[in-house]
């Protein structure tokens, strides 16, 4: 058992997620954060990497003869990753019900505020109707995705000889589409946060952008640099953790770990902390509003209404 270059990039990770972790349980025991808004998505995610970084630590520890490790890691890594792709869209959809003139979203309506829990959840994922959302077409996508991901890479903890050579595999193919999904989701992000940024400028002619959506501008180059490496560590063998050419004596070699937590482990750290950033600049922002999609709703309603007299 040897303190190596993975262990310590896996713990000094660890930390600043820590972190993090403490800010987010002080901004909810203040009551500065609320437990049903957009930051509990983001304690998710930073839940899942703080369990990532503690396995990762234990491997960097015991080495690749414990591949039960590798695997755990490798799996909390994707279902953080997954979360945090959403974290971005749920961020930019709670910008759209404060800021624009419809308080509303395209992305995903907002339900009236009576709606029982178990409803949101259930209209989250329609796809038909006039509930149909793009939100809920993305959210099967990217399920889809985060399974196609983990199978793909539990399979390739007992195949890598296969995986890496010229045939076409199972595995590869998985972690592949799976990966491509997601950097097409992060490439539709862009399009959101420019969508979203001619919007306000055309509802509040001479405005400098929104602070907010200058963050997240700032955190899509972040997420796509982290859906590259993705599928490259699929394909090339010197970025893929169960690829045995990776390792010496001591471990993994630093060439991996740098790279390794470079372009995956630091990107995801960066986005996360420029989205809770976003605390400070959403401080001014108006109100939810009622929807003027709601009040048009109200005047049909009444217009339908049978004459008294």
């Amino acid at each position: 058992m040897a303190f190596n270059a993975e262990a310590s990039a896996a713990l000094i990770f660890l930390i600043l997620y820590a972190i993090l972790f403490v800010l987010l349980v002080l901004g909810y025991a203040t009551g500065r954060l609320r437990f049903r808004s957009r930051y509990s998505i983001i304690t998710l995610h930073v839940a899942l990497r703080l369990a990532s970084q503690a396995t990762g630590l234990a491997f960097g520890l015991v080495g690749y003869s414990n591949v039960g490790l590798l695997v755990a890691y490798f799996v909390l890594g994707a279902e953080g990753y997954f979360t945090l792709v959403l974290c971005a869209y749920r961020f930019l959809i709670n910008w759209h019900y404060h800021n624009l003139e419809s308080h509303d979203s395209w992305l995903e309506p907002r339900l009236p505020p009576n709606t029982p829990l178990l409803d949101r959840l259930r209209d989250s994922f329609a796809l038909f109707g006039k509930k149909k959302r793009p939100m809920g077409t993305m959210h099967y996508f990217l399920i889809a995705a985060n399974i196609m991901i983990i199978t793909g890479g539990s399979q390739l903890a007992g195949n890598v000889d296969e995986y890496f050579s010229n045939s076409v595999s199972t595995p590869k193919v998985l972690r592949t589409v799976g990966q491509t999904i997601f950097i097409t989701f992060n490439a539709l992000f862009l399009f959101c946060v420019l969508h979203a940024i001619r919007q306000y400028r055309r509802e509040r002619p001479g405005r400098f952008i929104h602070p907010t959506l200058c963050i997240l501008l700032v955190v899509w180059p972040l997420l796509f640099v982290r859906g590259v490496y993705g599928i490259l560590s699929g394909l090339y063998p010197p970025f893929n953790y169960f690829y045995f050419g990776n390792y010496d004596r001591e471990g993994l070699k630093d060439s991996f770990v740098i790279s390794e937590y470079i372009l995956s482990t630091a990107m995801e750290w960066a986005s996360c902390a420029l989205l809770m950033l976003t605390y400070v600049t959403s401080r001014n922002d108006p109100p939810k509003l009622t929807p003027k999609s709601w009040r048009n709703e109200d005047k049909e309603n009444i217009q339908l209404l049978p004459n008294p007299n």
